[in-house]
Order: C-alpha cells, then sequence, then structure tokens
C-alpha cells in the first residue's frame, strides 16, 4: 500500500497494514530501500542481515494518536576496513536515530513547547492527540540546533542564574536582534575576555558597573566601546533618587516632630513586595507616609479653634 496525501512518507517506504487499538491507530510501515550507507565508513551495502521492529508515534490523524509499527532492517558492512561489521538501516530524511518519534511529529512537539513551556506543553499535547511528557517536551527543545552567531557589533553583558541564589552565569545578548548570543558557565573576567577576544567585529559592549565585566570588556575587546545599559541606569537612579529623598526627609524634621517619631503603628505596616530588600523599602516608603499623616493630623489640630476660644469671638 503506497503512501498518500494524508499520510505520506519518504521513498522506498511503504503502508502494508492499519489496524486500531482503543488507544491509537497502528500503522504498518516497511522499508524497501536497496540499500543503506554505513554509518561508519559511508559505504553503501544491500547484504541484509535481519530486520527488526521499531514502534515511534507520528502526527495524529483525524484526531486520533498515530503510532507505527517500523520494520527496519540491518545490513552487513562490506568495507574490509570499517570497525562496524552490522549496522543498522538509516533513515535519516523521517526519523534519527533511537527515536521515539518521527521527525515532523519531533517538530510540532519543540513549537509546542517554545510556545507553551513543559506542562503546558504536555496538557496542549492531550488536547491534540499527541500524548507527550512534559520531560518529553523540554527534552525536544535541548535538540533545535542553535542558529548561527553571525557578526555581533553591539552585545550585552550581564549576569544570569542558573539556579536562583546558587550558581550564576553571564549572559550576552545581540542588542541589535535582540537575540542571546552567548551564556557562559561562570561570571568571571576571563570567561567574559575570551568570549570578546573571539569577536573582534563587536563595536560595543553594554554592561553593568561591576567590575569583572569592567575588567573582561576591557581585555577582551579593547577596540569596544563600555557603556552602562539602560536597565541599570535607571536603576541606580531610583536608588540614588530614593536614598535623597530619605535623607532630606530626616534632615528637615524639627524638635516638634520629634514626640511624633515615639509613635509608632501598633502593627506592622502591610507590604506586598517579593524579596526583602523591596520588602524594606517599602516599609521605609510606607513609614513616611505614616509620619507625614501624623503630623498633617497635629497641625490640622492646631489650626483648628475651640468651642471656647468660638465663643469668645462671638460675645465680642
Amino acid at each position: 500500500m503506497p503512501s498518500s496525501l494524508l499520510f505520506p512518507l519518504p521513498d522506498g517506504l511503504e503502508i502494508t497494514a492499519v489496524s486500531e487499538t482503543p488507544e491509537e491507530v497502528l500503522v504498518h510501515v516497511s522499508s524497501y530501500r536497496a540499500s543503506s550507507p554505513c554509518p561508519r565508513c559511508s559505504m553503501p551495502s544491500s547484504a541484509i542481515h535481519s530486520s527488526y521492529r521499531r514502534h515511534p508515534k507520528d502526527l495524529p490523524c483525524a484526531g486520533r494518536p498515530i503510532r507505527l509499527v517500523f520494520s527496519v532492517r540491518k545490513f552487513f558492512c562490506r568495507n574490509p576496513d570499517c570497525s562496524r561489521k552490522v549496522f543498522t538501516e538509516r533513515l535519516a530524511d523521517f526519523i534519527e536515530t533511537s527515536s521515539r518519534l518521527t521527525k515532523r511529529l519531533r517538530t510540532a512537539v519543540q513549537d509546542i513547547g517554545f510556545a507553551t513551556g513543559g506542562k503546558g506543553g504536555e496538557q496542549l499535547g492531550d488536547k491534540l492527540a499527541m500524548p507527550i511528557s512534559e520531560t518529553t517536551v523540554l527534552s525536544s527543545l535541548y535538540l533545535v540546533p542553535l542558529p548561527e552567531i553571525g557578526q555581533v557589533h553591539v552585545v550585552g553583558v550581564d549576569d544570569w542564574s542558573w539556579r536562583r541564589g546558587k550558581r550564576f552565569g553571564t549572559i550576552l545578548v545581540n542588542l541589535e536582534t535582540h537575540k542571546i548570543v552567548g551564556l557562559l558557565a561562570d561570571r568571571e573576567a576571563e570567561s567574559v575576555r575570551q568570549w570578546l577576544a573571539a569577536h573582534p567585529e563587536v563595536d560595543i559592549v553594554s554592561r553593568d558597573r561591576g567590575a569583572m565585566y569592567i575588567d573582561g570588556a576591557t581585555l577582551g575587546a579593547p577596540q569596544a566601546t563600555q557603556v552602562a545599559d539602560r536597565w541599570h541606569l535607571l536603576s541606580n537612579l531610583g536608588d540614588a533618587v530614593e536614598a535623597f529623598l530619605i535623607r532630606r526627609h530626616i534632615r528637615l524634621e524639627d524638635g516638634k516632630a520629634s514626640s511624633e517619631e515615639g509613635q509608632k503603628p501598633d502593627k506592622p505596616l502591610s507590604s506586598f513586595s517579593a524579596t526583602p530588600a523591596s520588602q524594606r523599602k517599602s516599609q521605609a516608603r510606607l513609614l513616611r507616609k505614616w509620619k507625614r499623616y501624623q503630623q498633617v493630623r497635629s497641625t490640622a489640630t492646631r489650626a483648628t479653634p475651640t468651642y471656647s476660644e468660638t465663643a469668645a469671638c462671638q460675645s465680642t
């Protein structure tokens, strides 16, 4: 039974039978290619040794999962200088060696993984009649070939976490294409220097203010102009402005407000910040607002005339 438009197969592969189980449709496929090249010496051979069956998954059809019952042959290698005496038939245009998914299904799984991630890909695959585990989704992403880096003229250098709070590395981004061009195992100056030295076309290095990246960029790309990246400029500016405002607020307080300083809220001010550092900053901002509220309240109390003062004014 030759392949059809609904279930195309490469040349040399034919469908021999179709059956079904309650879970999936079984498509029996056999190979009738006259020869196959040896993976070690690349010499083609037509001497059949034996055959065996593989059971990879394929793309679903009409909402039903497809599993192949794939008859594949083994060949003798007739090259006397080759160390491989028997090899398995290679079908590089249809399925990779030892793979449990056909190439077209692997591509679909990779697209799902890039769009949804591991757990989301598993849930979406079940709905699309492609039952796969989150481990399969993530491992399929590792098989995607990395694109060539090419010429990088403007590179951004920053640290990132392989494991949050435990292990850090360095990430390099092509700021013209906004694509990652390098991941370094650590955040040392020597690693950055080696990467930049291998790319002498770099004209601009955008980095943070860390000394290790300054040294790495200076030694690895002396021809490049070093600039501080936008995120760190805004972050440092925000921290500096906040620290200045905190200092000015403390200096402007007079003796009248000293009695108010002894008053503390009965319970801690609420904060929804995630990290301890952010919580401290949020607490400081809330405390300043609370003190300002107390000052405004005391001023309003002193400015409001009492009943006796109002009556005296009316009598006069």
